[in-house]
């Protein structure tokens, strides 16, 4: 019988993973709003930047719980590859708490330049170091993108006959950062869930309720987006490209 350590080893990881994640590209977000001389490079930074924060997030959490740490890879694995349901909900909550936990750690480094951006009425603008915010129809059209391309790309690196599936955490960093700078400023998307739900739950708390209502009530935009997004990825790469490549396999195996 399996002990408690080892049944809740995964949700851990997965918590571990998305706090690695969120404390590494929430940094580098409130070191662009707090410092006024990235202007210029803003996009491109947080893109390398959210790429690298994946791929530590995948390293530290991929050999104990497959290194989802997003709900929208989760719920895709489930729908699409054999994730036992069982664990999906453990999985959403420990990647949302991670990722609140992140944006405190990152809010305790950044406290006193946050405190110091100019303030007027609104939002306190330093809250926009934890959430995502936009138009609601283009951002939800950006969010369904570029999860649809980042999950896309991150079943075809982890799928067995991937030449890629050797540096897979290298590999699916670099595909959030393609995906992020061939579709927005991640300023602006979250690709991700848990990135925007966790640090905007703490941003309520730290700043106000009205990070719920910011954008016309925006927030179920980067939930909404990339579920739907990669789950049509998912599909796209199961039905479509990975059937239509093992038919092809067969097709040259009985030419032989």
């Amino acid at each position: 019988m399996p002990s408690i350590r080892n049944v809740a080893a995964p949700y851990w990881a997965e918590f571990i993973g998305t706090l690695v994640l969120t404390v590494v590209g929430l940094g580098i977000t409130a070191q662009n709003i707090t410092n006024s001389t990235t202007s210029k490079t803003e996009a491109l930074n947080s893109s390398f930047a959210w790429g690298l924060a994946v791929t530590l997030g995948i390293w530290t959490s991929e050999h104990v719980s497959g290194g989802h740490i997003n709900p929208a890879v989760t719920l895709s694995r489930a729908l699409f590859s054999g994730f036992p349901a069982t664990r999906v909900l453990g999985y959403l909550l420990s990647q949302t708490l991670g990722s609140f936990v992140g944006a405190l750690l990152v809010w305790i480094n950044f406290s006193t330049a946050l405190n110091d951006l100019p303030k007027g009425k609104g939002v306190n603008p330093a809250a926009f170091a934890f959430i995502t915010a936009g138009n609601t129809c283009s951002g939800l059209v950006g969010e369904i993108t570029a999860t649809f391309i980042f999950v896309l790309a991150v079943f075809a690196i982890t799928d067995n006959t991937s030449s890629a599936k050797n540096i897979a955490p290298l590999a699916v960093g670099l595909a959030f950062t393609a995906a992020s700078l061939g579709v927005s400023s991640p300023l602006g998307l979250a690709v991700n869930p848990a990135r925007d739900l966790g640090p905007r739950i703490f941003a309520a708390l730290a700043y106000g309720l009205d990070v719920f209502a910011e954008g016309s009530f925006y927030f179920w935009v980067p939930l909404a987006g990339p579920v739907i997004g990669g789950a049509a990825g998912a599909f796209v790469y199961e039905w479509l490209v990975r059937r239509d490549a093992e038919y092809h396999t067969l097709e040259e195996g009985a030419a032989h």
